[in-house]
């Protein structure tokens, strides 16, 4: 566990799940391998209380767990401590709840309002739903959600914020916009929607014949000619892509968690114009027109035409991107994230004092 000199007096988990090996990402970050010291920046967290540590949830137990949502909170930590369970969505929720019971339990919320698609999938969300209404409070990363979010959970239910998303800014650092275009697309969600992006990038390569366009995604779909189309991308790589890039476009299918925010802010990050499809959310990551475009999901002709623009007028590309990265800077970062994460584990716990500054 570690003090944190100056932090409010509470014990805080912060629960990933089993695999994530936070002492190796510590030791790669260190070496400028990766982002953050923690997965998500949530190491940001722990400046703000007297103890903290990261803890891993293993497969998750079904008797355990439902011995867990009819149990009653008991206090684990000593005299006027509280101790503070966190966790970054609802699967790993699940587990924390019965491996690492608090009085204060706190979880982000991405998928679990997602129709679901088979029986195992809607047992599942009803267990995340009684096991988040258990929560102190909860959080999504996109702000149209919050409000489906509290009408699934219903009456009684937990308290419901919106968490504005940050990146390692220092790691994907700004970079000098390139001479020569390139076109970029990453992520591999299941909201991602490749055939719309292939769509849009053979309309790009008929009127753009020798630019090169580069695709991080495993879809089974056969790309356009041209195209380079690469499964997997160390962070480092991912960062070389994005300098390289002119533009870095994003295809998703609708979706409430604002899919693709990630990429989004990482281009941007880095100054790069971001031309992304618009789902309820992104419009408080990406301003449309000002810090990259958006455009209808399942309209590859809107897709190309933005992604056109950008690649035909250099200047206002570069702009676009400058002002993406001062937006970033200014509002988005994993280290702002973490304070406001922070921020809502003390109100949950009750805890009014003047937040520790770092």
């Amino acid at each position: 566990m570690t003090s944190r000199a100056g932090g409010h007096d509470s014990a805080v988990n912060i629960v990933f799940a089993q695999g994530r090996d936070v002492p190796s990402w510590e030791q790669r970050h260190a070496s400028g391998l990766i982002p953050d010291r923690w997965p998500y920046g949530l190491d940001g967290v722990t400046r703000h209380f007297s103890e903290a540590r990261a803890v891993e949830v293993g497969p998750l137990r079904p008797l355990r767990l439902l011995r867990a949502l009819t149990s009653r909170r008991e206090s684990q930590g000593g005299a006027g401590q509280k101790t503070i369970s966190l966790s970054w969505e609802e699967d790993v929720a699940l587990r924390m709840l019965e491996q690492y019971p608090a009085e204060v339990a706190l979880s982000g919320v991405i998928w679990a309002t997602d129709p679901p698609e088979s029986m195992a999938a809607r047992l599942k969300q009803r267990l995340s739903r009684r096991a988040l209404r258990r929560m102190s409070l909860v959080w999504t990363l996109s702000k149209p959600q919050v409000e489906v979010v509290e009408r699934w959970l219903g009456a009684g239910g937990p308290p419901v914020r919106y968490l504005r998303f940050g990146v390692d800014h220092e790691f994907f650092a700004e970079k000098p916009f390139p001479s020569t275009p390139m076109l970029f697309s990453a992520g591999g969600d299941r909201d991602r929607d490749p055939a719309t992006l292939f769509r849009a990038i053979e309309i790009i390569r008929r009127e753009h014949p020798s630019i090169e366009v580069m695709v991080q995604s495993r879809t089974q779909l056969q790309p356009p000619d041209g195209v380079r189309v690469v499964p997997y991308l160390t962070h480092q790589q991912l960062r070389e892509a994005y300098e390289r890039a002119s533009v870095v476009a994003i295809a998703t299918r609708p979706n409430l968690h604002a899919s693709g925010m990630t990429v989004s802010l990482e281009a941007m990050s880095v100054g790069r114009p971001v031309v992304i499809t618009e789902t309820p959310g992104l419009d408080d990551y990406v301003r449309d027109g000002d810090t990259g475009f958006l455009v209808p999901c399942n309209d590859h002709r809107a897709l190309a035409a933005r992604i056109g623009t950008l690649l035909e007028d250099h200047a206002a590309a570069e702009a676009m991107g400058g002002r993406a990265r001062r937006r970033v800077v200014a509002s988005f970062t994993s280290a702002q994230m973490a304070d406001e994460l922070a921020a809502f584990a003390r109100s949950a716990g009750g805890d009014t004092r003047t937040p520790v500054k770092s």
